[in-house]
């Protein structure tokens, strides 16, 4: 009886052997793959995270750029109403020496 039991537990540890080394194997290449996969998605999260800050930071710039806009029409015509309606002013829209 004991060499019977002596060989059953010796094809159990054979079993536990093989089965311990396909898992192992198993887990190994799983993981791999897992993250080959995370480091691909995370490239296209970031590609993506890119773009959207870009086109926020447009955007910024473009409400920026329209809010004042009114500013700067206000400016740009007081400097034209200056130059045009002011005696000095005339003299240099017509091309004239001040002396």
């Amino acid at each position: 009886m004991a060499i019977t039991a002596a060989i059953s537990d010796f094809i159990k540890s054979i079993y536990e052997l093989l089965a311990s080394l396909f898992s192992t194997a198993y887990a190994v290449i799983h993981s791999t793959i897992a993250a080959i996969f995370g480091f691909i998605t995370g490239l296209f999260t970031l590609m993506g995270d890119v773009v959207s800050g870009m086109i926020d930071v447009a955007g910024g710039v473009g409400k920026f750029v329209a809010g004042n806009a009114a500013l700067i029409s206000i400016g740009a015509l007081a400097a034209f109403a200056y130059v045009r309606f002011t005696a000095q002013g005339r003299r240099l829209a017509e091309g004239k020496k001040t002396q």
